[in-house]
């Protein structure tokens, strides 16, 4: 999927939709860390967001996480917040 993080630095650059480029950043690099292969599938990425297509023929996409990523990327965040409280212990 070299293509779609080329796409989410891309859509960074845009204002209006950096904060979605970086929740999508966020959970595109968990799925990343925790496949056994460090890959991140169509399969498991595909569910997790909303793809807007822009111009013909459709190269320029953004990406935004629907209900089901926004729930995944909250668990992410607070499993970093509980790590940090455990080390702090």
């Amino acid at each position: 999927m070299g293509k779609l993080t080329e796409r989410l630095q891309k859509q960074l650059l845009d204002p209006n939709r950096k904060k979605d480029a970086e929740d999508c950043i966020s959970v595109y690099n968990w799925l990343k860390e925790t496949d056994q292969e460090g890959r991140v599938w169509s399969s498991r990425w595909d569910p997790l967001v909303d793809v807007e297509f822009k111009g013909f023929p459709s190269d320029k996409r953004t990406y935004k996480l629907n209900s089901i990523g926004r729930t995944l990327l909250n668990g992410i965040k607070m499993d970093k917040l509980e790590t940090v409280a455990q080390q702090r212990l």
